[in-house]
């Protein structure tokens, strides 16, 4: 038998502060201890294997940890907030949550743990990948990372990691949207996420439809640690240890290698894809009530295919891409006493694109670009206890934009076969973006919890200065049911690609969605909770290109090369979606653990010619059941079946088509056709292996197992002049290999 060790520290939830005095329990064994004055605690000579660890303190909810993984001769850290009892106690006992981590979160709230990402079946260990399976986003295509979050297209959603602002955490970066191909974070690097699919605070702004937010762990502070990695997506390595006794460092890079095995192998392939990352955390103790914290991301993909290899593999474009993706910055948290903490964050992204795409049949331009986008962001968030009753959230963000734009989007056609000029876009801009935000919560009751809040926003490039209110109710029925409420206005800017393809466009008014959410949650267990929230979001102010008067503008970011060049744009769009969603999630208690979710939605936009229409990423009903079986320490069997109705579509005007010798779609019809219904079986094994001083993990998976030929569209080849299917993967093989040493 080999033995590992679990340390960490339990602190209030509200006022970061340790607890001492907190008992922690390893369930099914006799192992625990005791936290000390500073909160921490250490367990030794636990066998390796997966374990549940039980936190307890007299005035505190008690909540259990699922998936603590103890390594041979590794130090596993679980860091736990409890929060203060908010009910009455009767003579029964409460047992502890599985879900305590979520219950002072608002509505449309998911949280999900370094395991649950890693394991999940089909996503590689890829958080966006995580995502797309949850209720309330929509299915998209398979060789995406686009998140579509209860009907809001990619770009409206925002990514923060370690409390800074990260725009896109994905390989091949879209140029104004949120999406791409992978996932660009170690998720070994992740300590947990939280994903707010509508309804979130006021400390969030800039967005219409959703926000993820996540906390990277620190590196190991007492030893130092090293792993090995290799998968379908690529090889890398990890390092940490501790700094000067006072923190910890981590460092990681990986890098693809489809491309040596197609250089050296004469493969045959029409594009060769080349990425790689590189990231790091440093975590430094200041004092005891200062902490700083150091990250940096780095992204570099490329990818080249030429005119032969698109002619031979009948496809319409060929070209060269070129992307690079850095974000990072320095965090300050001040634990300045009982009464509540600060966080001020320093970050900076930069995303740039030098790119040039033209059509096969006669090497005409599609679009050739050499951009740069930065951003500075200076933020700070204050926590106050009032009193038992009170609380104060508030804080102010203040952002730079840097950006230079040399675009040129070839002359070419719409959708319907009008003629669109060249738009040329040739601007270096700087604009600063400045916000404040405050939310006051009350507990009028001991059952009841009301949150007030509000954004001021306010954009110089567009001289826009908007007020964004937001307010959530919560009542706790019983110790098992509680019933919450949401309702806020949310507003984004548009992206500066979009804004700067003619000086007019800034007197657009900014995108506006009204978000209103109806939620109930019951555990059904300890271990087992339902959730189901009906939602409605109004969409108001949505640029619309008159002429095109069917299209909607910001449903183009979904394409892979973003936004289309514009000359002439409104803001009088509108659109809803509405729905209703239910989550039944089983932690990992013994041997099982699973999700079983369902929703039904209807998401629609009217365009400039008045009549209302189908969105494209109108699934109506989806539907996934995941979940794994642990029968010991050693193996792992896990499976996610994902089943989504067939998304709108517009058919192509086949005679008009053929005579243009390129895609024509049929106005008459737009989005009137649906594609067949996806569905998908993912399934994935897990062996660990524990030596006497090192562990390895090995994976199988299977993607599609069953081969389903899901459709991802219909376009129509040039090349052949007749319609063509695009499908999404079929059954693609993947393995893992993880050496820690």
């Amino acid at each position: 038998m080999t033995y590992g060790t679990i340390q960490g520290r339990i602190t209030d939830g509200e006022t970061k502060q340790p607890l001492a005095g907190s008992t922690v329990m390893i369930r099914g064994t006799h192992l625990g201890a005791n936290a000390s004055a500073d909160g921490e605690f250490t367990i030794h000579d636990v066998p390796v294997g997966s374990f549940a660890l039980e936190v307890r303190l007299l005035g505190y909810e008690s909540v259990v940890r699922t998936d603590v993984i103890v390594r041979s001769q590794r130090i596993t850290v679980v860091n736990v907030d409890l929060r203060e009892q908010a009910i009455e106690l009767s003579e029964v006992s409460v047992a502890p949550s599985y879900f305590a981590d979520t219950e002072d979160k608002p509505v449309g709230t998911t949280h999900l743990s370094r395991e649950e990402i890693r394991r999940a079946a089909g996503s590689v260990g890829d958080i966006s990948r995580v995502l797309m399976a949850l209720p309330g986003v929509a299915k998209v295509n398979d060789t995406r990372t686009n998140l579509v979050v209860r009907g809001g297209s990619p770009m409206e959603n925002s990514y923060y990691v370690d409390g800074m602002p990260v725009p896109n955490i994905n390989h091949f970066p879209q140029q104004g949207s949120s999406g791409g191909a992978l996932g660009l974070i170690n998720v070994d690097f992740i300590e947990d996420a939280q994903f707010y699919t509508g309804g979130f605070s006021a400390d969030f702004g800039d967005r219409l439809s959703s926000v993820t937010d996540i906390t990277l762990r620190e590196g190991n502070r007492d030893e130092f640690d090293g792993q090995l990695d290799l998968s379908v997506i690529g090889a890398g390595a990890q390092f940490e240890g501790p700094l000067a006794d006072r923190g910890s460092w981590m460092i990681a890079g990986r890098r693809s290698y489809f491309d040596l095995i197609i250089n050296q192998g004469d493969v045959e392939a029409s594009t060769i894809p080349n990425y790689g990352d590189v990231q790091g955390k440093v975590a430094w103790d200041a004092s005891a009530q200062h902490k700083l914290e150091l990250l940096q991301i780095l992204g570099l993909d490329h990818s080249r295919i030429t005119k032969s290899q698109a002619v031979e593999n009948r496809e319409n474009t060929y070209g060269r891409g070129d992307w690079i993706s850095t974000a990072g910055g320095i965090g300050w948290r001040w634990m300045w006493g009982k009464r509540g903490y600060s966080r001020t964050t320093f970050s900076q992204s930069r995303y740039g694109w030098d790119m040039k795409w033209l059509r096969a049949v006669n090497d005409s331009l599609i679009d050739a670009e050499l951009v740069t986008e930065s951003e500075w962001t200076l933020r700070n968030t204050e926590h106050l206890i009032l009193s038992s009753a009170w609380r104060l959230d508030g804080g102010a963000e203040a952002t730079l934009l840097d950006t230079d734009y040399d675009i040129v989007y070839g002359a070419t056609h719409d959708a319907f076969g009008g003629d669109v000029p060249e738009v040329r876009v040739q601007a270096t801009e700087q604009a600063l973006k400045l916000g404040s935000f405050l939310s006051w919560q009350w507990r009028p009751a001991l059952r009841w919890r009301i949150t007030l809040g509000s954004r001021l926003d306010h954009f110089d490039y567009t001289s826009h200065t908007t007020v964004s209110p937001r307010a959530h109710v919560d009542f706790e029925w019983n110790t098992s049911t509680s019933f919450t409420a949401g309702w806020g206005i949310f507003r984004q800017s548009l992206p500066l690609v979009l804004l700067q393809q003619n000086p007019a466009f800034r007197d657009l008014t900014d995108p506006q969605a009204d978000h209103f959410i109806l939620g109930v949650r019951r555990l059904l267990s300890p271990n087992t909770q339902l959730s189901i929230e009906a939602f409605e979001k109004l969409y108001r102010h949505m640029p619309l290109d008159p002429s095109v008067p069917s299209s909607f503008v910001v449903d183009e970011s979904y394409r892979e090369g973003g936004f289309s060049g514009h000359t002439t744009l409104t803001d009088d769009g509108r659109a809803f979606s509405q729905g209703v969603e239910m989550l039944v999630q089983k932690k990992l208690a013994t041997q099982l653990y699973g999700v079983i979710s369902g929703s039904w939605s209807q998401i629609r936009y009217r365009g400039s010619d008045g009549v209302w229409r189908d969105r494209r990423y109108d699934n109506r009903f989806m539907a996934t059941l995941e979940g794994g079986y642990k029968p010991n320490r050693s193996w792992e069997f896990s499976a996610r079946w994902v089943f989504a109705g067939g998304a709108p579509y517009t058919p192509f005007d086949e005679e008009a088509s053929v005579a243009a010798g390129e895609g024509v779609h049929d106005e008459q019809r737009v989005n009137a056709e649906r594609l067949p219904a996806y569905h998908a079986l993912d399934l994935r094994v897990d062996r660990r292996f524990y030596f006497r001083k090192t562990n390895l993990i090995v994976y199988l998976a299977g993607w599609n197992v069953y081969n389903r030929p899901n459709v991802a569209g219909y376009s129509w080849s040039e090349i052949d002049n007749r319609r063509t299917v695009s499908h999404q993967w079929g059954f693609l093989p993947a393995f893992g290999l993880e050496f820690e040493y």
